[in-house]
């Protein structure tokens, strides 16, 4: 074998793993998302009806939510129980959000909620009729100084 075959042969060898190198740098990891079920306090603002609250439903659980139902409980700002609510929020498409403004103190300020407790998810059922245990997917976060708590 000439000296040039050989200089041409190592530099092909060289290339190739420089390559190899290069795309081990440039790949990036890939990160398995995690099903969950996002319900966030976005805004609460005072009406002339009383509180409104308005919230953002993130169905990232892989499942069309045919049917789909929230607890909660409202307490004054000294932790008293002061309201039980239940929403009826159906359907949710998965991997969409959707923003929902309910009434959450009829002729009362959003300043006599002191906090909101997700109760629970009494009814959490896919497309196709089963029930799904929603509770374990479920994150809860507020943007509001009113935690959102579960």
């Amino acid at each position: 074998m000439s000296e040039t075959s050989r200089t041409n042969r190592r530099r092909r060898q060289v290339g190739a793993v420089s390559a190899a190198l290069g795309l081990l740098f440039v790949a990036q990891p890939l990160v398995a998302v995690e099903p969950e079920l996002l319900i966030e306090l976005n805004k609460l603002e005072d009406t002339d009806q009383g509180c409104r609250s308005l919230f953002l439903f993130d169905n990232g659980t892989g499942h069309e939510l045919n049917r789909f139902r929230v607890d909660l409980i409202l307490f004054d700002p000294q932790g008293v129980y002061a309201k039980q609510l239940l929403l009826d929020l159906a359907p949710l498409n998965d991997d969409k959000k959707v923003l929902a403004s309910f009434l959450l103190a009829e002729q009362k300020p959003c300043s006599s909620i002191g906090s909101i407790l997700v109760n629970g998810l009494p009814l959490c059922e896919n497309g196709s009729g089963a029930q799904l245990d929603c509770v374990s997917l479920l994150k809860v976060e507020s943007r509001t100084k009113v935690p959102l708590e579960k």
